[in-house]
């Protein structure tokens, strides 16, 4: 076997091995909206946003408050119509994604950096808790980061002699990109750069690249825009001109990713402490990160918007602080202007790196760890090729070291807070029995999954119409998982608590908590990625209406029927 074959092979097993545990975690997160997707393309496969769900307050069409495209439910589709929809399923239907997105940039940073050192590189990318979180659920980003590295990698091998099949390639890998999520999209300004900057004929090379993601995006919107009255794509940009421009909330989302983009990926953690101890060029940024850092975290962080639930405790002020600092000194050393003007490598992957932090700071909604995991692969190929930054051997197995079981005891929490949705769904139906009432919830998210699974109805907020419950109903409510306001039509009943759920697991650490101020999948959530907490995990409450207001009516659909 030939050291290149090794190296695959060590890299498979680092990207696949830590995920194995988790095959049968439970759907969570925006996950049932792509496996609703996945039924409905099952019973109509040429419209997949042809249905109606209560998910968020935009609205009950699929085709609105899903501003997501569906190659991934597609792809879910085949999967359930031959083995079931299984958690297991679901989980080994997507196993294939975080092979591909290792093994595509193992070949890039062959290319781009040098032999020696596509292992190193590749093993601080997987070995990250944005890696291994994300790759452990039905989440969007994973299976689209392997597409975007697959036409990376493609494009590279199209540079080459006879390579003019692979920038094809490229260009097909970039449309699924775009139809995995929509940021997507970002594939064909950065292979057309690619294709500018490093191939021998950078106007055909174009072309190849370019022609299959305009030709199949073009269709797809002209699809959408036939089913739905507008174009789908074009709805994502709602949230870009629609978000607040509070600046509160603008500079909060400003100084969080730093935040993010060291915090979930830890390598960035032990290159500003090895700047420190080596007090060496660089170290002078190191120190000024650390002192602004933490005047962010005492009087920024605390102060801005959205309001999180709790002040910020010290555990959550350091981390804050040193992941800070360490996000401003690695991109601050990578996208210095000396270096991006060295080669047309360095330039190339200073795009890549430059347009994902724009995404994050000025279109993104909100900055969360798949952010951090998008910019991770440029980030780690310029800190390859610089000699002064490239880390030695032995740091790298520190870095593995200390980040791989980091990163799947957090997955372990992420998954404890998933399951504990489905567990509380069966324990709750056990619970009630044969007594009469209806079965209501409040929740969202996996919540959601399971509850309605076990034919519980979703309490309504008020622009989809009023839920009309009597006495006896049950009602399910959740700490952390509430995004619809409901709290109208609730304050026209009293409950009575029958039955909580305190989850308290022996693991300290926290992924999406707001009492622990972890938002691993939103600021919003928590001032950063991870928290160290012993904060419960989630609790759910089993209520029964004792008193009603009005009589009993017929309930309203889903869509919103009712008056």
């Amino acid at each position: 076997m030939t050291d290149r074959a090794r190296e695959s092979l060590l890299v498979a097993a680092l990207a696949l091995a830590p995920l194995l545990p988790f095959l049968d975690k439970a759907v969570s997160i925006d996950a049932p909206v792509f496996v609703a997707v996945a039924q409905q393309i099952l019973e109509s496969p040429l419209d997949p946003f042809g249905f109606q769900m209560v998910w968020d307050p935009t609205s009950v069409e699929a085709a609105e408050f899903n501003r997501n495209p569906p190659l991934l439910s597609y792809y879910l589709a085949l999967w359930i119509a031959v083995f079931g929809d299984a958690e297991v399923v679901l989980h080994l239907a997507v196993l294939p994604f975080p092979l591909i997105a290792a093994l595509s940039f193992l070949g890039i940073a062959r290319r781009l950096v040098d032999p020696q050192s596509g292992l190193a590189s590749t093993a601080l990318l997987v070995t990250t808790p944005a890696f291994v979180v994300l790759a452990t659920t039905l989440m969007l980003d994973v299976p689209m980061l392997a597409c975007l590295l697959a036409a990376v990698y493609a494009l590279l091998r199209g540079r080459e002699p006879g390579g003019d099949a692979w920038l094809w390639g490229a260009g097909f890998a970039a449309a699924a990109t775009g139809l995995m999520k929509y940021i997507g999209f970002c594939a064909a300004p950065l292979l057309a750069a690619g294709a500018l900057l490093l191939c021998p004929r950078p106007a055909a090379a174009l072309l190849r690249v370019l022609a299959p993601p305009v030709v199949i995006w073009c269709v797809w919107g002209a699809w959408t825009a036939h089913l739905y009255g507008s174009v789908h794509f074009l709805g994502s940009s709602e949230l870009v001109l629609g978000r607040s421009l509070d600046p509160g909330e603008v500079w909060n989302q400003i100084v969080t990713t730093p935040i993010y983009y060291a915090g979930a990926l830890v390598f960035p953690l032990l290159l500003w402490v090895r700047s420190l101890l080596r007090g060496r060029r660089g170290s002078e940024l190191a120190v000024a990160g650390i002192l602004l850092g933490t005047a962010v975290a005492y009087w920024v962080l605390p102060e801005g918007e959205p309001p999180r639930r709790h002040p910020i405790q010290i555990e959550e002020t350091v981390f804050a602080a040193v992941s800070f600092a360490a996000g401003i000194y690695l991109w601050g050393f990578l996208l210095s202007l000396r270096r991006l003007r060295e080669a047309p490598e360095a330039r190339f992957l200073g795009l890549w790196i430059g347009g994902q932090l724009f995404f994050t700071l000025f279109l993104n909604w909100h900055v969360n760890a798949a952010d951090a995991l998008l910019a991770a692969p440029p980030a780690l190929l310029l800190l390859f090729r610089e000699a002064e930054l490239r880390p030695a051997k032995r740091l790298v197995v520190v870095c593995v070291a200390l980040a791989l079981p980091l990163s799947v005891l957090l997955a372990l929490a992420d998954a404890v807070q998933a399951n504990f949705y489905r567990e509380t769904a069966r324990r709750a139906v056990t619970e009630i029995g044969a007594r009469p009432g209806a079965r209501w919830f409040v929740g969202h998210w996996g919540l959601q999954y399971y509850f309605e699974e076990q034919g519980f109805e979703a309490v309504l907020p008020p622009q989809y119409g009023r839920s009309v419950l009597a006495i006896d109903d049950w009602v399910v409510t959740a700490r952390n998982v509430s995004q619809l306001d409901v709290s109208t039509n609730m304050r026209r009943y009293r409950m009575r608590e029958i039955w909580a759920w305190e989850n308290r697991h022996w693991l300290p650490l926290r992924t999406t908590n707001a009492d622990a101020s972890a938002g691993f999948y939103s600021h919003h959530s928590g001032y950063v990625p991870f928290a160290w907490s012993r904060e419960p995990v989630e609790r759910v409450q089993l209520g029964r209406v004792v008193r009603a207001v009005g009589p009993r009516v017929p309930r309203p659909g889903p869509a919103g029927e009712g008056g």
